[in-house]
C-alpha cells in the first residue's frame, strides 16, 4: 500500500515529460517498463469514471473484456509513438512481509463493498456499462469517479485476464480486427506483440520493474510510490500513470502529445541534498506528522552507520532486488493466484516458512448481505490444491491451505484440509461423471461459455438452500434478472457463477501442472479464457438469446443435473 503521503510530498518536485517524440521543450521518454497491475487498475478507473451516469449501479463495473481492450489500446498508442516497452511485469507471489498489507487491502475492499451495498439500490436501468466500446478519450483524459460509484469494488478478475490476454489472446490478427488503423504500427513486432515481455515475476513485480529500469534507464510506468524506493540507477525514473494525459484526445481521435509527471530518485536526492529518497521515506514513515522542510532536514543528517536505528536496515531490505530467485515457472501463463501457490511450494523458506500455504481470493462484486459466493466452487479449488500437494515430494507437502475470503463482515482464513490420494481419485471420478452427465443433458452445439455457465449454474442449484424455479432461471439467462428488473439476488447469482468458473480455472491449471494423463487434462480442454468466463450479466445474456433453447436447457438442468 506504499508509504502514506510519500507521493504527496515528492510530486511537487516532478518534471513534466512527453511519452514518445516531442516538438515541445519537455523532456521525452522513449523507453518504459510497465507495472502491469498498476496499468490495469489505471485503465479500470478511467473507464469507470467515463461510464454513462444513467447506468444501473449493478451493471456499472467495467468488465474484463473492456479493461483488456483498454490496456490493448494503451499499448498500441505507445507503440505508435515509438515508445519501447522493455517489460510488463505482474506479481507472481508476495513475500511474507506483505501479508498484513494484503489483508488490509482485502478488508478495505470488503468495507467498500459493504458501503456500496448499503447506499445503492438497483434502478430500472439494464444497460451493462456506459463504455461498451473503449474510446481514446476514456484512456487518455482523467475524470473523477462519480461519488455514487466510488465504493464499487474493483473487478477481482481483471489483472489475471489482462495478463492472460497479453500472453495468449492478442495476436496481430485479433488486434487488426479491433484496431485496424493502429495495427500497422506492429510491423516489427512478433505474432503475439507483447507475449515475450509480459512476465509473471517469481516475486513482486516491483523488483523486476526496478531491475530493468536500472539496467536500461527506462522510466517505470506505475502508480506505486514504492518504486521510488528501489534502486533505479542514475538514469531510471518513475512516471505516475494517473498523471499521464493526452489533453487533445477526443472521443474518436488521439492526435496530441501524451504528457506525464516524472520523478528520478537519484537526481531528486541530489537536488534536495539528501543521501537518498529511501532515507526520506524512512523519516516520513517514522514521523508522518512532520512537515516537508523538517523531513528534508532530518534526511540530510549524517548520523553515521552506528547511529542509525536497527529498523533502518530492515526498512531498506524490502527494496533490495532479490536476484537469487529462480526463474522457473515465470514463463508459464499461470493465473496469479496459482502462481503464488506454486512459489509457496517451490520456495517455502521465502513465501511460507513454518506455515501452511495461503491463497487470497479477491472480493467479488456480490451482495454483502448474503453468504460469500466463494463458497460455491470450493470443491473444485480443494481438489486442485490436493492434487498439486500430492504431486510434490513428501518433504514438500502440507496438510492445509488457508483461503482468505469474506465471511459476513470479516475477512477470515478458511482452513481447507488437503485430501489424500484415495479421496482425490474418488473426487476426480465424481467430477468426470458430473461433466459427462452435463454434456449428455445439454447436448452439442452450445458455445464453450454457454456450457460451462450452465454447468456452474447447475452446481449452484444443486447445493443451494434457496429454491429457484425453472421459469425464474430462464428469465435470468435470457434477460439477466429473475423478476421484473435486476435486483441484488441477480447480482449475487452472477458472482456465484463467476466463483465456480474461476474455481474450475484454478483446478484446470493445477491439473495441467500435476498430471500427464491426457484424458484428465481434456476435462477442461474447452474452458474459455478469463475475459469470457468472467462475463457480466448483460454479456452473459448475449450467449442465451434463443428463448426456446434456454427453456430446454433449464429443463434439462432441473431434471438431470440438479
Amino acid at each position: 500500500m506504499g508509504i502514506p503521503y510519500l507521493t504527496k510530498h515528492l510530486l511537487p518536485f516532478a518534471e513534466s515529460v512527453v511519452l514518445g517524440p516531442s516538438d515541445s521543450e519537455c523532456p521525452s521518454v522513449r523507453d518504459v517498463v510497465i507495472d502491469g497491475p498498476s496499468l490495469v487498475y489505471q485503465v479500470y478507473l478511467r473507464l469507470l469514471a467515463w461510464s454513462d451516469p444513467s447506468t444501473d449501479v449493478l451493471a456499472v463495473q467495467p468488465t474484463c473484456q473492456q479493461v483488456s481492450v483498454g490496456v490493448l489500446g494503451y499499448l498500441l498508442q505507445l507503440a505508435k509513438l515509438g515508445v519501447q516497452v522493455h517489460g510488463i511485469f505482474f506479481d507472481g507471489a508476495l513475500p511474507m512481509s506483505k501479508r498484513e498489507t494484503r489483508l488490509a487491502r482485502l478488508e478495505k475492499s470488503r468495507h467498500r463493498l459493504e458501503l456500496f451495498r448499503c447506499i445503492n439500490l438497483p434502478s430500472s436501468g439494464s444497460r451493462s456499462c456506459g463504455v461498451a466500446s473503449v474510446q481514446p478519450a476514456q484512456l487518455w483524459r482523467s475524470r473523477s469517479v462519480p461519488t455514487r460509484w466510488k465504493n464499487i469494488p474493483e473487478n477481482p478478475f481483471m489483472v489475471s485476464a489482462v495478463y492472460e490476454d497479453l500472453r495468449c489472446r492478442w495476436t496481430k490478427e485479433s488486434i487488426a480486427d479491433l484496431h485496424g488503423e493502429l495495427s500497422c504500427c506492429l510491423a516489427d513486432f512478433g505474432e503475439h506483440p507483447w507475449a515475450g515481455i509480459t512476465v509473471m515475476a517469481p516475486g513482486e513485480a516491483d523488483a523486476m520493474c526496478a531491475l530493468v529500469s536500472n539496467q536500461t534507464g527506462a522510466a517505470v510506468l506505475t502508480n506505486d510510490s514504492d518504486l521510488l524506493l528501489h534502486d533505479l540507477g542514475p538514469h531510471g525514473s518513475v512516471v505516475f500513470l494517473d498523471s499521464v494525459q493526452m489533453p487533445g484526445a477526443t472521443w474518436e481521435t488521439v492526435d496530441s502529445d501524451i504528457q506525464g509527471l516524472r520523478l528520478s530518485p537519484h537526481s531528486l536526492a541530489g537536488r534536495l541534498g539528501m543521501p537518498s529518497v529511501q532515507r526520506f521515506a524512512y523519516e516520513l514513515k517514522t514521523s508522518p506528522h512532520l512537515r516537508l522542510p523538517e523531513l528534508i532536514r532530518k534526511s540530510k543528517e549524517d548520523l553515521g552507520a552506528q547511529s542509525l536505528p536497527n529498523s533502518y536496515p530492515e526498512f531498506l531490505q524490502e527494496y533490495q532486488h532479490d536476484l537469487g530467485l529462480s526463474s522457473t515457472g515465470t514463463g508459464r501463463s499461470l493465473d496469479p493466484r496459482v502462481s503464488e501457490l506454486f512459489w509457496q511450494y517451490e520456495l517455502p523458506e521465502t513465501y511460507c516458512p513454518m506455515d501452511q500455504p495461503h491463497v487470497y481470493l479477491g472480493i467479488l462484486n456480490e451482495d454483502h448481505a448474503r453468504r460469500c459466493a466463494w463458497e460455491d466452487g470450493r470443491f473444485y479449488r480443494s481438489l486442485g490444491y490436493s492434487l498439486f500437494n500430492l504431486s510434490r515430494p513428501s518433504s514438500n507437502q502440507f496438510t492445509l491451505v488457508h483461503e482468505y475470503v469474506r465471511r459476513g463482515g470479516r475477512i477470515v482464513a478458511d482452513q481447507i484440509t488437503l485430501a489424500g490420494a484415495k479421496t482425490v481419485d474418488s473426487d476426480l471420478d465424481l467430477l468426470r461423471k458430473r461433466l459427462s452427465l452435463a454434456r449428455s443433458a445439454f447436448g452439442n452445439g452450445l458455445s464453450p461459455f454457454s456450457f460451462w455457465a450452465l454447468f456452474a449454474l447447475s452446481d449452484i442449484c444443486h447445493h443451494a438452500s434457496a429454491s429457484w424455479t425453472a421459469p425464474s432461471l430462464e428469465r435470468f439467462l435470457a434477460r439477466g434478472f429473475m423478476a421484473k428488473r435486476a435486483e441484488w439476488v441477480d447480482h449475487h447469482l452472477l458472482a456465484q457463477i463467476q466463483a465456480v468458473l474461476y474455481s474450475l480455472r484454478i483446478l484446470k491449471q493445477l491439473l495441467e501442472m500435476t498430471t500427464r494423463d491426457s484424458s484428465t487434462k481434456s476435462l477442461f480442454g474447452d474452458l474459455p479464457p478469463l475475459h469470457i468466463l468472467a462475463r457480466s450479466r448483460l454479456e452473459m445474456v448475449g450467449s442465451f438469446s434463443d428463448q426456446d433453447l434456454v427453456h430446454r436447457l433449464v429443463s434439462c438442468m432441473f431434471h438431470t443435473c440438479c
